[in-house]
């Protein structure tokens, strides 16, 4: 289908099931490759507010800006949506081996992702240093010299993490410890408890934190803006080329900037430019 063709077809999808609810099947003008029988699979780490969680304990079905984005999309291609929970660390070995059919949760585009999986941009953010509102201590990331970070398992904070540690070896300041938890609740809950002098995660949750925690956590330090969280699905260019249409309608649509505004994100981070 022409590009222009398929863009027309996409916002026009997209007017629909926001006005109308989900259609028939057959209604739907374009789909990707992975809808089947009108059923499509989502992976996702529930442990990252805003953007997937449980609300409350106990609770089996998962809330936050991501889950309301794949239920848009789902809406979009006609299909109904099954949530699978797992560890960040087994998002995208359960993508590869077909245990779901996408991924959205909160994870960031980065080149060695992309080199196995394809990746469609949905929102801009920035890494902010999170610490307890009562840390007089850290004030950016030199501080952390002899501190204790605490970040998510296998996320790009990891990385990030041992980076600064080892520039910290290299120039002779103290040691960083590092402390790696496999939820991205994890890391709020050990500063809370004082276990950690630190933490890396997103300026998406810092919003989140100062309204369901008020007066508990302070943003120490935000870098630059160049985190872009993305939709995962396997290689599959019609697919890649759908979606981005999908996405920049929902965006065009002002639907993306109401999410952001329902789960508390910087509304920034729902306007920036895409790359």
């Amino acid at each position: 289908m022409p590009t222009a063709r398929l863009g027309l077809a996409v916002a026009l999808a997209v007017v629909l099931a926001a006005l109308l609810g989900p259609l028939p099947l057959a209604a739907y003008a374009a789909q990707p490759s992975f809808v089947h029988n009108g059923q499509v699979t989502m992976c996702v780490d529930p442990t990252y507010p805003p953007m997937e969680m449980y609300a409350k304990p106990g609770e089996k079905a998962p809330v936050g800006f991501d889950i309301d984005l794949a239920r848009r999309l789902a809406g979009i291609w006609g299909a109904k949506l099954t949530i699978q929970a797992m560890d960040f660390t087994g998002l995208l070995p359960g993508l590869g081996s077909h245990r779901c059919d996408f991924v959205i949760s909160g994870m960031f585009i980065t080149k060695a992702r992309t080199e196995v999986f394809d990746a469609v941009p949905y929102l801009r953010s920035a890494m902010v240093l999170l610490v307890r509102a009562d840390n007089s201590t850290v004030h950016g990331p030199d501080d952390l010299a002899g501190k204790i970070l605490v970040v998510q398992a296998g996320t790009v904070y990891e990385i990030r993490a041992h980076a600064l540690a080892a520039e910290f070896a290299k120039a002779g300041k103290p040691a960083l410890t590092i402390q790696a938890y496999p939820g991205g609740t994890d890391v709020a809950e050990q500063l809370l408890t004082g276990r950690a002098d630190a933490g890396f995660t997103q300026d998406t949750e810092a919003a989140f934190r100062a309204v369901s925690d008020p007066g508990k956590f302070k943003v120490a330090y935000v870098y630059p803006p160049t985190d872009t969280f993305g939709l995962y699905l396997n290689k599959n260019a019609s697919d890649v080329a759908l979606i981005t249409a999908e996405i920049g309608a929902l965006r065009k649509s002002g639907a993306i900037k109401e999410l952001a505004a329902k789960w508390h994100l910087p509304e920034a981070d729902a306007t920036a430019p895409l790359p």
